[in-house]
């Protein structure tokens, strides 16, 4: 249960409800996001930072509340 550059590819009964979405526009790539999250979910691929599992997310906010531009967001 994987994304694909930030969007979940399974069908929408395998979605969660709410989920955390990237901003490219805003995301300057510093990776300050992928070193506050505990599980770490997030990683550098192809000069972008991606959510790699959602289910597996805590719901805590640490990569959002590291973000000093906003960019991770719950959708």
């Amino acid at each position: 249960m994987k994304n694909n550059e930030g969007k979940i590819t399974e069908s929408s009964e395998d979605t969660p409800r709410t989920q955390w979405t990237i901003d490219y526009k805003k995301c300057t790539v510093c990776g300050e996001c992928i070193y506050a999250c505990k599980k770490r979910l997030l990683e550098l691929k192809n000069k972008r930072i991606i959510i790699t599992d959602q289910f597996s997310c805590d719901w805590c906010g640490d990569c959002s509340s590291a973000c000093a531009y906003e960019a991770i967001v719950l959708t």
